[in-house]
């Protein structure tokens, strides 16, 4: 005969840091991955409704407490506003990203889920968390949010008029200089396939020189579009520099030196363009 496995020895062999509170919010387990992820051992919280005390510096509901409780929108948004969601795997379990200023030195950003415990007779008679500790990767994405404020930053402040297009030749970055240079907003493109629309008189559908970059075009394909005003640059790998004459910008038009580069990701596959634009001064 088969000896049946205990689910407490499941839940306290599990690495990811999990515990149980039952109908009366107390604490029935506590395993040992949450035990060192918080410092505080399961007999100390055991039987006790001191679930709090791992997370927080004063006494306030977890989410396990909320979802014994029924899952409330008021109460999640009021304890997580905003940073709640309803899981996608469990129906009636809720999940969560936060920071927890409370959790070892510095405070720790941990991912975390709360599911209801029903019994036999279809009652909830209990809640039970998990939680993960994604601090490494929260770090990583608020930097890399914070990089990518710095340079929209940078862009905007250069003098010189520049613009971004992504991988769908959406314009991404349209700054300052291109709005004074243009007359058009970032507002107005933004988010647009519609580069060309701000660069040309024209009414017909024009290709801008980014826009050849990002779809691979090859030097036969932009010599159609270009002829002799385009050639590869001598600075930038896989960039194209061309001069042209604008004939919608200022009362007499104006003619421009522009420089189309491609934007890579780390498997260096072509995700965008940057281009930008300088006024020739007339010989």
């Amino acid at each position: 005969m088969t000896t049946p496995i205990d689910t407490a020895l499941i839940l306290d062999g599990s690495p990811l840091p999990s515990f149980v509170i039952d109908a009366d919010h107390k604490v029935v387990h506590w395993n040992a991955a949450l035990a060192e992820l918080t410092g505080i051992p399961a007999a100390e919280v055991i039987g006790t409704h001191h679930q709090w005390r791992a997370f927080y510096r004063a006494h306030r509901p977890v989410m396990a407490d909320i979802v014994l409780d029924g899952s409330t929108v008021g109460q999640l948004e009021k304890f997580y506003p905003g940073k709640y969601r309803p899981s996608r795997l469990i129906p009636g379990a809720w999940e969560a990203e936060d920071f927890f200023p409370a959790l070892g030195e510095n405070g720790r950003w941990l991912s975390f889920s709360a599911a209801p415990i029903v019994g036999a007779d279809g009652r909830v008679i209990g809640c039970v968390e998990t939680l993960q500790d994604i601090s490494e990767r929260k770090t990583l994405e608020l930097a890399r949010r914070e990089s990518e404020r710095r340079l929209a930053e940078i862009l905007a402040a250069t003098p010189v008029a520049t613009f971004v297009l992504d991988q769908d030749c959406r314009v991404t970055h349209w700054n300052r200089a291109c709005e004074a240079l243009t007359g058009v907003t970032a507002a107005e493109t933004v988010g647009r396939d519609e580069a060309w629309r701000h660069l040309y008189a024209f009414e017909n559908r024009r290709v801008v020189l980014a826009e050849l970059i990002v779809r691979g075009a090859d030097p036969a394909a932009i010599a159609a579009h270009y002829g002799d005003r385009a050639k590869p640059s001598a600075l930038v790998p896989g960039a194209w520099e061309g001069e042209d004459f604008f004939p919608g910008f200022g009362p007499q038009g104006v003619r421009l030196h522009f420089v189309a580069a491609p934007l890579h990701d780390l498997r260096g596959e072509v995700v965008g363009a940057i281009e930008t634009l300088v006024t020739v001064d007339p010989q």
